[in-house]
Parts: structure tokens; sequence; C-alpha cells
């Protein structure tokens, strides 16, 4: 029986954003368009393939079992096509998606960009593409991100990853701090007033989790998103930061703030990059995966 593959290019945008509207305007057709598509697809599975729950198209379990070796099809057909031709950095006028969480833009970005400005001039990066962890697969996988930056987290073995760095949580305080006059204790730690740095709006960080579980637990009075507006925030009260080390020494070059070690013993942050299983041997994300990896060493060197 025969099919248009374009239908699988429809199914895969709905699979991805979950929402027909948006589908179409991924892939700049009319909503009627993609309704139409789904209905010759819904035909050819005999199956509904999404269901309607509020303003989201949820996937069936067809749809679940077949995601993965569409993906599959749709990337080999599309190796197929640049198959022939090499990349070559120097002249290559490519566009990246990154997504990398906002502390760990000013420490990547600037030595990364330093070699592509030398190497590859004409290259474009996009770093303003920071999805939540529970999207990060989907989002490679449709390649609306070539690779993330992120803590290490579970993924399934579509997901390719490998570890940066590897970073330990200090606690920043404003300078003459009064209460810091000597080492800081883990009493004074969970005495004082606490800032937190998430992109989550809710929920605990890693530090208050393995806090948790040795019975303590301190009191978060600010959360915001962005470590610098943290370390601003700090500098006029007497309230603690929590940091990877990296983070904070490099924002501590900026502002006069202080650098403590953890009252207590907590796990090390791996910090790793991720990549779909699709792009694994693509040369342009192959290249760029080892651009990353120079650009993180070079960082723990500086």
């Amino acid at each position: 029986m025969k099919i248009d593959l374009n239908l699988f290019v429809v199914f895969d945008a709905i699979y991805c954003e979950g929402n027909i509207t948006k589908a179409a305007s991924v892939l700049n057709l009319s909503q009627p368009a993609v309704s139409h598509s789904l209905g010759k697809l819904r035909n050819h599975f005999d199956d509904p393939l999404f269901i309607r729950q509020g303003n989201e198209m949820r996937p069936t379990p067809v749809a679940k079992n077949v995601i993965d070796d569409v993906r599959e099809a749709l990337h080999q057909l599309q190796v197929c096509l640049v198959q022939s031709r090499q990349f070559e950095p120097l002249t290559s006028r490519k566009s990246f998606s990154l997504s990398l969480h906002g502390s760990l833009e000013p420490y990547y970005l600037p030595i990364l960009q330093e070699s592509l400005s030398l190497e590859s001039p004409a290259i474009h990066l996009n770093s303003n593409k920071r999805v939540n962890r529970s999207e990060l697969e989907n989002k490679l996988a449709s390649g609306d991100i070539d690779l993330a930056i992120d803590a290490l987290i579970p993924v399934s073995n579509n997901i390719r990853h490998t570890q940066l760095q590897s970073d330990k949580l200090v606690v920043v305080a404003r300078k003459q701090h009064p209460a810091l006059s000597t080492t800081l204790d883990l009493e004074t730690y969970l005495t004082l007033d606490h800032v937190l740095v998430s992109s989550r709006s809710t929920g605990p960080g890693l530090e208050d989790f393995e806090l948790s579980r040795m019975g303590h637990h301190r009191r978060i009075s600010l959360r915001c998103q962005q470590a610098l507006s943290a370390c601003k925030v700090i500098l006029n009260n007497d309230m603690l930061l929590t940091l990877p080390k990296t983070a904070a020494m490099m924002y501590s070059e900026m502002l006069d703030i202080a650098i403590h070690p953890m009252p207590v013993e907590l796990p090390e942050i791996g910090i790793h990059l991720y990549w779909h299983v699709n792009v694994d041997k693509e040369p342009a994300n192959k290249w760029l995966r080892n651009k990353m990896i120079i650009a993180a060493s070079n960082s723990v060197k500086r």
C-alpha cells in the first residue's frame, strides 16, 4: 500500500508538539492541511493515533509503538540527502540550536564562540532554546535542538551523553557577612534565609534533596531563575546562595561576594552533554560535540 512519506513528517511534528496548531506552525502548513494529513494516517493505521485531552493531543499506544521507527526512517532519508556533502566547518553556514541552563551559558559559550569564530566564522549558534527536562528527549529526537548541556538526568537508550565536567556545591554570601566571620557551620547554614536558583517554579533543589536525606531542612525565602540575579540579591542582605563552584568563582570575579565551603559533604554534580542517537555519526553534530568537549576542558584550565 502506497503512502505519502510527508505524512510521517506531520506525524512526528504532532507527536513532538502535542498540538495540531503548533505542529502546523512548525511545519509552515495550515491547520486544516495538518488535520487532513492526520486523517489519512488514521485511515492507514486504522487507529486514532492521537486523542485530544484538553488542549493537547496525546499519542495512543499505536503511535507510541511506531514513533521511534518513523523518526529513524525520516532521519535515514535526511542522511541520504546530505550524505554526498561532507561537512566543512570553514565554509559551512549551518545553524546549531543548543539547550543550556542559564548558569552554564557564561561558562561555556565564550570559549566555544572564540573557537568557532576562528575555525568556522559562518556557523550560527542559538542557545535560546532552554527546554524542560521532561521534553529533552523529544526535542533532541525532533531536531528542534542539536545538543543539550545539563546535570545528569535519566534518559532512554535513544539519548547519548558524556560528562563534560564534575563540580561541587559551595555557599555564596556577601563579604563581611556578620554571621560568617569564622567557618560556616551547619547550624548557621540552616538558620539563615536562602535563595534558590531553579528553572522550575516548584520542587526542591539538589542540595535540599540531599539535606532532607540527612534530616535537615533550610528556609527558602527567594526562588529565581538566574544565578547572576541571585548573586546581586545577596549583596544587600544576609541571605545565602548555594551554587556550583565554577559558577560561584565566575560571579565572584564580577561581584563583591565571598565563597564558603558547604558545611556538609554533598555529592558532586556531573554536567553532561546530550544528543540523540540519530545524529551520533552525523559529521556536523559530531564536530560540534567535539568542540563542546574541548571548550569544557579549556574552561576548567582557565
